[in-house]
This record gives structure tokens, C-alpha cells and sequence, in this order.
């Protein structure tokens, strides 16, 4: 799974760069962006040609879903961590109820009933009349 995860992010960065040599000439015109909101004044940027926008929306867009992936790794290893240490508890109250059946003197009656049980009696079978 790895090798295909590496693979695909070859092709990924290889169709980039297609698409950045193939449209050169759209990529290299300038272009000014403008915030223009209510209550501020209007802020503009430096004119930027536009393979710097897409190249940083790219990479924006990478580093987000970076991040998004390292937290649910976390969130999953968290969960992990727990339910090992609940099962890890669990199995360690059944060793201690096993050890005190073992010991109990009322365990000792039903040992004596299930070996008066015939070896040939079996539950009735509810598809038979």
C-alpha cells in the first residue's frame, strides 16, 4: 500500500508539472488581489503572476489535508491505546473470577451435577414435533 501511496504522488507531482509547462503563457499574467470588506479599507497585494496563487493553493490545500490525516492518526492511536487497556483489564478480572470459582465451596455442587449428566442427553431440538 505504501509503494501504490508514493506512486500516486508521483503522478501527482508529474501531471503538475504538465500542467504548469503546458500553460506557461495563462500562468505568468499578473494578477492583483483585492480584500474589499464593510468596515476596512481596501487591502490589495502586489501583482503576482497567477502559477503562484495555484502553486500556493496547492500547497495549502497539501499541508490541510496533512494535517487533518496526522489528527485522525492520533485520534485512532488514542482510541487504540484505550481499548487495549480495557481489554488488558477485562482479561485480568476473568483470570481473577476464574481463580475464585476454582476456590469457591459452592462450586464444588455444580462439578458434581455435571458429571451425574449422562454422556448422551442433549437439548431438544425445536425443528422436531
Amino acid at each position: 500500500m505504501r509503494y501504490i501511496k508514493v506512486l500516486l504522488l508521483i503522478v501527482l507531482v508529474f501531471l503538475t508539472l504538465v500542467f504548469f509547462s503546458q500553460n506557461h503563457s495563462a500562468l505568468s499574467q499578473d494578477i492583483v488581489l483585492t480584500l474589499n470588506l464593510l468596515f476596512i479599507p481596501p487591502v490589495s497585494s502586489s501583482p503576482l503572476p497567477f502559477y503562484y496563487i495555484v502553486a500556493a493553493a496547492f500547497f495549502l490545500g497539501a499541508l490541510f489535508s496533512l494535517a487533518i490525516l496526522i489528527w485522525d492518526k492520533l485520534n485512532l492511536s488514542a482510541k487504540l491505546m484505550k481499548n487495549k487497556w480495557r481489554i488488558s483489564n477485562l482479561e485480568h478480572e476473568v483470570e481473577k473470577l476464574k481463580k475464585s470459582c476454582k476456590e469457591s465451596p459452592g462450586n464444588a455442587f455444580l462439578q458434581n451435577m455435571k458429571n451425574r449428566l449422562p454422556d448422551d442427553v442433549t437439548s431438544p431440538d425445536p425443528d422436531k414435533p
